[in-house]
């Protein structure tokens, strides 16, 4: 468990050192991302996400463009889409999946008596 903390708390600070390192612009959406990414997975969930969305910030900087060129107006829905991909994967994702397809098959039986 000691090892294992180690390891997060350098991966941190190799984030937050590469996070320094983005122009002010990528920096401020980052970390606004970032605060609102942390209301919706749990930290080992969401380090990953983090990891991509920074990887992607520092290749549009690298290449010249604006923050919002990179992730789109609505940053909201750019954070919820890379989200969404977080928790298909989780136990509560596949738990929601499993409830549509419950309520579709439902839904897809036969007519109700009454004709409803």
């Amino acid at each position: 468990m000691l090892r294992r903390w180690r390891r997060e708390k350098r991966e941190w600070r190799e984030y937050r050192a590469r996070l320094r390192a983005l122009p002010p612009e990528y920096g401020t959406v980052m970390k606004l991302i970032e605060k609102y990414t942390w209301n919706f997975a749990a930290d080992s969930q969401i380090m990953p996400v983090l990891y991509g969305i920074l990887g992607l910030f520092e290749e549009g900087a690298a290449s010249g463009r604006r923050v919002l060129d990179v992730t789109g107006p609505d940053v909201a829905a750019f954070a919820w889409s890379v989200l969404d991909e977080v928790r298909s994967a989780t136990w509560l994702g596949q738990k929601g999946a499993q409830l549509n397809a419950q309520v579709a098959k439902a839904l897809a039986g036969p007519e109700a008596p009454d004709g409803r």
